[in-house]
């Protein structure tokens, strides 16, 4: 059985940039980040129940300890709300029935903010809908066959990826981030599944960061892109999320 609860917990807790609370301990150690009897005391719980979490013989902290571990392993508000779900385990959602004019509708919204690139993708990061100059964003994207677009998969796989953008190392960072939170409602999905497999594969830094549980939903940010020519332009994307359908659109905007 998964334990994804604790194995979110140990890869918060050994994330290097967590300081010990002893000045000086950092040097005299070998293992990055904190201890467990560290996160206990700073959390304020026991060694022993802080363990039965990690190793999955406890599965249902309360509010209080949740939010004592949120402070202590300081997570993010998309952490904190991934915790959260790891220790309700909703059951894993009923398909719903394909809606057989999704592809279309999407297709229509992305047309009708043209010529300004977006695109739609579903919670995998695959390409539900794009408009040419948000295909075109992603060099080699257009001459792939629609059902091999993915964002993900491109920033982590393709070599081309770091040349065009230019923060390539924070958005393919951010993809991976996203695609945990896109998916907490049943990280064992076998579609997730054949994705993860796929790129860690593929990819050492995915198989880095996947295994770092770091969990962030995409926003709004600014980034630089470079075009075909050469060219370094400044750009800016917003981020709609559309979460009855489990999708989010992305819309590319000039900097002012």
């Amino acid at each position: 059985m998964a334990n994804e609860l604790g194995d979110f917990l140990r890869a918060r807790r050994t994330d290097a940039r967590l300081e010990p609370p002893t000045p000086g301990a950092a040097g005299r150690r070998r293992i990055s980040g904190l201890r467990r009897e560290e996160v206990a005391t700073a959390a304020g719980i026991s060694a022993d129940y802080y363990t039965r979490l990690e190793q999955g013989r406890e599965t249902h902290p309360s509010d209080a300890v949740i939010d004592a571990l949120v402070r202590t392993l300081r997570l993010g508000p998309d952490a904190r709300e991934h915790l959260r779900r790891l220790r309700d385990a909703p059951p894993a959602p009923a398909p719903r029935e394909a809606d057989p004019d999704l592809a279309a509708r999407m297709t229509a919204l992305v047309d009708a903010v043209s010529p300004r690139p977006a695109y739609v993708l579903d919670r995998l990061s695959g390409v539900v809908a794009a408009n040419a100059a948000g295909l075109a964003l992603y060099e080699g994207f257009a001459e792939l066959p629609p059902e091999q677009r993915n964002t993900c998969r491109y920033l982590l796989t393709d070599p081309r990826a770091p040349r065009v953008f230019v923060e390539w190392e924070d958005l393919a960072r951010g993809a991976v981030a996203h695609l945990r939170a896109a998916n907490a409602a049943d990280l064992q999905d076998p579609s997730l599944r054949a994705l993860v497999d796929e790129l860690t594969s593929a990819s050492p830094r995915f198989a880095e960061w996947w295994g770092e549980h770091i969990v962030a939903r995409r926003r709004a940010a600014a980034t630089h892109v470079r075009t075909p020519e050469g060219e370094v332009v400044a750009r800016r994307f917003e981020v709609l999320h559309l979460p009855e359908d489990g999708l989010r659109m992305t819309l590319w905007l000039d900097t002012d």
